[in-house]
Parts: structure tokens; C-alpha cells; sequence
């Protein structure tokens, strides 16, 4: 093939492609912050396994792990669907307080979110944080988390990012920041 053909050949291709990038680069979003929220109850308990141990001075630990799913419902959706939570936690039986931290899943239609949950637990009450990631219109989410739990019986009355348990937030697109920021 000529020069001049092939000159022919690669003007209009290298166009086209000059042409579909500044049209992607256009149709990217760029960052932004929303407020984001769910209710969710994951009452149905599978693969449960406890032990109960005392520790010197009278204490008695439940230490539990088990698999939590239910419904999450939110106005995002991205945030709405079935939700699978695998939990750990460990309770001092005799005051009641003590820790549940695991992983969680969110699958609705066409869209699924995950991350990772940590909990603080006083007679029956979780309050804490969950953080992780949104798919479909991608997005980093961090939410304040309360519910009622119970290792026995799962997660009720719960929710993300509530009024009454704090605030939550989906962040998306490149972020500046200054050196030596730490990644989240």
C-alpha cells in the first residue's frame, strides 16, 4: 500500500478515535458527593456456629459466627435489594456489651453494592460504621450503621446513613487531594 493511501486510511481512524475519547471524556461524571441511606432487617440465620466460654472473674463470652439475610430498601438504588451479611460478634453475656463486625452484600436489580461492617454492641443495640462500594454508577459508600442485634436471631430495624443513627454518603469520581493523603 502507498503512503499516500495509507495516509488516506489513517487520517479518518485516528479521527474517529480522537473523536469517541473526547466524547467518553465527556460523558464521564466527574466527582461528586450524595447522601445516602437504607432500612434493612436480615433476620434469617444460616451456618451458625457458637461457643460459649467463662473467663476467670465470672464473665461468660458468646463468641458467634453466622450468616444474616434479609431485604435492604432504600429510595438509591443501588442500596435496595437482597442482603447477605456474614457476621462475627462477641458478646460478654453478663453486661451485654460487646463487638459484630463482618461483611455485608447488597444485590437488587441490575446494581449490587459490598463492604464491611463494624459494630459496637450494648444490649442488643449495634451502633457503628459500615464502608465499601457501589456498582452501577460506581461509588465509594461510609454510613453510620444501627440496628438491633441479636447472634441468634440477626440484624432487625436496621439502617445505613439514617437520621437516627448519623449520616451516610456515596462518593464518586477521581478526587484531589494533598501528598501523602492516606487511601480510604
Amino acid at each position: 500500500m502507498s503512503r499516500k493511501r495509507l495516509s488516506l486510511f489513517v487520517l479518518p481512524v485516528a479521527t474517529a478515535l480522537a473523536a469517541a475519547g473526547v466524547a467518553a471524556a465527556g460523558a464521564l461524571r466527574g466527582p461528586s458527593v450524595e447522601a445516602a441511606s437504607a432500612t434493612f432487617a436480615a433476620t434469617t440465620v444460616s451456618h451458625q456456629y457458637q461457643v460459649t466460654c467463662s473467663v476467670n472473674g465470672g464473665d461468660t463470652f458468646q463468641a458467634t459466627s453466622a450468616v444474616y439475610t434479609g431485604e435492604a430498601t432504600s429510595s438509591d438504588p443501588r442500596l435496595a435489594g437482597a442482603l447477605r451479611i456474614r457476621a462475627w460478634s462477641l458478646v460478654d453475656t453478663t453486661n451485654g456489651v460487646g463487638h459484630v463486625f463482618g461483611v455485608f452484600h447488597i444485590r437488587g436489580t441490575g446494581t449490587r453494592a459490598h463492604g464491611t461492617l463494624n459494630a459496637a454492641l450494648s444490649d442488643g443495640k449495634a451502633s457503628g460504621l459500615a464502608r465499601g462500594f457501589v456498582r452501577h454508577s460506581w461509588g465509594r459508600i461510609v454510613a453510620s450503621l444501627g440496628a438491633t442485634f441479636d447472634p441468634s436471631a440477626g440484624f432487625s430495624s436496621g439502617s445505613l446513613g439514617g437520621s437516627t443513627t448519623g449520616a451516610g454518603f456515596i462518593r464518586s469520581g477521581r478526587w484531589c487531594h494533598p501528598p501523602h493523603w492516606p487511601q480510604s
